[in-house]
Parts: C-alpha cells; structure tokens; sequence
C-alpha cells in the first residue's frame, strides 16, 4: 500500500492498522467491482489493470466518465461525500487487481491520523479530475480530436517505455471502450483508428 501516493509517507507501523482491514482481489475484463446506486462500502486501490466509471443511459447504453489504473483509487470520494457509489465500476481486463479496504476503517484511519488530511483531499479530488477529463473529450470537437485528446491524456497519466515523441500503453482497449468513453458509435472510431494505422 505504500506505492499510493496517499499512503507513501506513513510509517509501516502506522499503516498496519489499515492493512489488517484490507485484501486484494482480482476480476476479468466485464466484472462489476460495485453497481450504481449501492452503498459505498469499500475503497479500492489499483495494484494492476484498469476500471472504468460508467452508467447505463435509458436506452441501457453504457457511458464512460472515468478511467482508472494502477496508483489510482476509486470511492473515497462517496464515502466522504457520504453518498452511495455514483457509477457502475467495472474492470477493463483481465487481471485487473485492486487492493480494498472496509470504508468504515478509512474514515477511522483518517481520523487517528489528521496528517492524511492534505493526501486525502488530493485523491478526492482525482475523482472530479476523472470527470473533468471527460467533459474535455467530448468537447474536443471533431471525431478524430475527441481520440486524440483520450490518447493523450492517457499516455500522460499511464504511458510507460516514454522515448522522444514515442510511448506505450500498458493496457489494451478495445473500439467498443474506446467508442463508450468518447461517445460515438464503434464504427466511427475503427474507421478513424484504420486511418491513423
């Protein structure tokens, strides 16, 4: 847990307390780690993989409003705001790891120790920063502008092997989740990525 950057500076010791109340799972691509609408119980810190925050629309089309990865967390901010959980979560890949931890003992933990105050308000914040990000996708403009402003943004916060103008993504998206997050059907966005090649 000391590789999140809300926990980098507690002492082990201290941080035992909160990994006494913790575990780690794993999911496939398309597991749900919660559904819209339930109660904010646990807090999730990604070891691995990638989760996205996203709703089903009326028409039951499913919208993304948030990527997340590895040094990311997901909830904190519903339990703060003491609301249920906002949006589905839901695992990108398989593999995808996430280290949880009872809310309950987050809200005790942060209480013991006022210093998490300062790193808290940073990760709750991260949770708005998801959706800001999104309204600066679809807002792009074009097609092609909506892809690259996501292709961006994700190389800056997860590209890895990063050489002069060259990077890489440690994850794989398909059209379909790319399609979700910029928000055009599947086939604009193949025909788009086919001209890129």
């Amino acid at each position: 847990m000391q590789r999140f950057e809300l926990f980098a500076r507690l002492p082990v010791r201290v941080l035992a307390e909160l990994v006494a109340s913790a575990n780690v799972q794993a999911f496939r691509a398309g597991e749900y780690i919660w559904h819209h609408n339930e109660p904010a119980r646990r807090v999730v810190f990604i070891e691995q993989g990638f989760v996205k925050a996203a709703r089903r629309n009326k028409e039951g089309v499913s919208r993304t409003y948030g990527l997340y990865g590895p040094g990311d967390s997901m909830g904190i901010f519903a339990i703060w705001a003491g609301m249920k959980y906002p949006t589905d979560a839901v695992a990108m890949n398989d593999g995808m790891m996430g280290i949880f931890v009872d809310s309950e003992a987050i809200l005790r933990f942060a209480e013991k120790y006022p210093r998490l105050a300062g790193p808290l308000r940073i990760e709750i914040g991260r949770f708005a920063d998801a959706f800001i990000h999104k309204i600066e996708i679809v807002s792009a403009g074009t097609v092609p502008q909506r892809l690259a402003v996501l292709m961006t943004m994700l190389i800056d916060r997860y590209g890895v092997d990063k050489k002069g103008n060259k990077a890489r993504l440690p994850i794989t998206l398909t059209l379909e989740q790319i399609s979700e997050i910029v928000g055009v059907r599947l086939e604009t966005v193949a025909r788009i990525m086919s001209s890129w090649k």
